[in-house]
């Protein structure tokens, strides 16, 4: 990647506020028993102070999301044509990355699990599971030029709007001030990717 893309995909995680999570502060969860140690990551992986339910499904949710959206942006640097839609694509996929890789510690040092209930039905009263999926993902990978923009964006502004009401859901009911900072920072910076892919497909039009 030379060095004048490079400089746009930081200008732009830094206008849409996607900068990835600050690191975690160490210590134990209070106000849910201390789970015994996993093996797979240490305790100090997770901050600490008291968390619920909603704090735990909005991480598993959310980590789901963005292994899907992750596959999704990685398609856009082959095939789209627009250089602003490549740019746009690899600041996600830098910043839901490093977002990533701070929900799973933060799971692991609260000793859950870093996958969300495949059951939908675990999940229909916040939304159910994220939909994107391997044949819609197929579908895009066979096409490219105009047709790959179009679809591209339709599918990642549906996604990213999954992503807000998430997000919006842990800021409601969640507990822990580091994850519904993370989902306030995920909710703006996911508003602003919307409006501006929106703003690309009237480009399109």
């Amino acid at each position: 990647m030379n060095h004048f893309r490079r400089t746009l995909i930081v200008a732009t995680l830094l206008l849409l506020g996607g900068c990835a999570p600050a690191p975690a502060r160490t210590g134990v969860p209070v106000g849910v028993p201390a789970p015994a140690p996993t093996g797979s990551a240490p305790a100090s992986a997770a901050p600490s102070g008291a968390f619920n339910d909603t704090d735990v499904m909005f991480l598993q949710m959310m980590v789901t999301s963005h292994g899907q959206g992750l596959a999704l942006v990685r398609l856009a640097p082959e095939r789209a044509e627009r250089e602003e839609l490549k740019i746009l694509a690899a600041a996600i996929d830098v910043t839901q990355e490093a977002e990533q890789r701070t929900m799973r510690d933060w799971l692991r040092g609260w000793g859950r699990s870093t996958s969300a209930d495949p059951d939908a039905n675990a999940h229909a009263e916040h939304g159910g599971l994220p939909v994107l999926g391997p044949a819609q993902l197929s579908a895009l990978s066979r096409t490219s030029g105009a047709r790959f923009e179009t679809d591209f964006l339709n599918l990642l502004i549906g996604h990213q709007h999954n992503a807000v009401e998430l997000a919006r859901m842990e800021t409601t009911s969640g507990v822990h001030p580091e994850v519904r900072e993370l989902a306030r920072r995920i909710d703006l910076s996911r508003t602003a990717q919307i409006d501006q892919m929106l703003k690309m497909l009237r480009k399109a039009g």
